[in-house]
């Protein structure tokens, strides 16, 4: 049997597609790969050839490869079983990638006050309340800042008091808010509806449209610099996303204090936060000092009930 590779990959794309992967990026790839296959006349997906130019370039990093490799890997195997011919079996995890996790920043309640009062000194006013709305909005749910920048008005449900977000591979999730969360919510739409009356986006930029996350980003790092906030050992400078680390790892000290079930928290944390893997949720357990202090507290209070 003769197959089209490309037109299998793209059967392959709009069907993986239609159950709801994104796959941002893959489309590219493959072109770029079978461009390469066809320069030298190849017409079958072989291991080798996948390897070769998963690797390139050379000076990327292994999880750039390992994510290349990965791309081609599921192509191969939906190839294969179309005709086992026209493409080898790549065994998965022949690249792996060295993942490291950077540090987060822990901000303290008090921290988070501060910043947010820094925002006053910010112009024009509309800006100085978005700001305000969006570190606060981070800090009391653990969205992530794309997601609360991706927000239309219609997703917060003032009555049922959620949000409704679309996370990550365009997964939905509704997130229960608290009532003075609502409050200050609201308040920042009335705001709003002056200065932007004809978008749909929840939080607005500096000329009335959608809120840049970029732009977000970059103004926050500069009250981060007004507020001189002190260095932790081991850490990066603070960003607008530990705000989302914040709420996972309070909600995780919060259990242990309580003599909860940690592992249900973290198994609603994981759909609450919208991860696709837990292990993105346990990682929390070793991301605080305070966190860490807690369960070491904890274990000391059950070998001493032992004794």
């Amino acid at each position: 049997m003769s197959v089209d590779l490309r037109r299998a990959a793209n059967d392959y794309l709009d069907e993986r597609r239609a159950r709801g992967y994104q796959l941002t990026g893959h489309g590219r790839l493959i072109k770029k790969f079978f461009d390469s296959l066809e320069t030298r006349g190849v017409t079958t997906i072989t291991l080798c050839d996948a390897l070769a130019f998963a690797q390139e370039p050379a000076n990327a990093s292994r999880r750039w490869h390992a994510w290349q490799l990965g791309v081609i890997r599921h192509v191969a195997a939906y190839v294969h079983s179309i005709d086992p011919t026209a493409a080898e079996l790549i065994p998965p995890k022949m690249i792996t990638p060295q993942v490291t996790r950077r540090i987060p920043y822990l901000y303290s309640s008090e921290q988070v006050a501060l910043l947010m009062k820094l925002t006053a000194t910010l112009r024009p006013p509309h800006v100085a309340a978005t700001m305000r709305t969006l570190i606060g909005l981070l800090a009391a749910t653990g969205l992530r800042s794309g997601e609360a920048v991706a927000l239309n008005v219609s997703d917060l449900r003032v009555d049922e008091g959620v949000l409704h977000v679309l996370g990550k591979y365009a997964k939905p999730r509704v997130i229960p808010l608290h009532q003075t969360t609502v409050d200050a919510l609201c308040a920042y739409l009335v705001l709003r509806a002056d200065v932007a009356p004809s978008t749909d986006a929840l939080l607005v930029g500096r000329r009335g449209g959608r809120l840049d996350a970029n732009a977000a980003r970059g103004t926050f790092r500069a009250l981060v610099d007004t507020a001189h906030l002190a260095n932790r050992p081991g850490g990066a400078t603070p960003r607008l996303h530990d705000l989302c680390h914040v709420f996972a790892v309070n909600s995780l000290i919060d259990a242990y204090r309580r003599d909860g079930d940690v592992d249900a928290t973290i198994a609603a944390l994981v759909s609450y936060m919208g991860h696709v893997d837990p292990r993105s949720t346990y990682w929390y357990l070793s991301a605080s000092p305070e966190l860490m202090t807690v369960v070491s507290e904890r274990i000391a209070t059950y070998y001493g009930r032992l004794s």
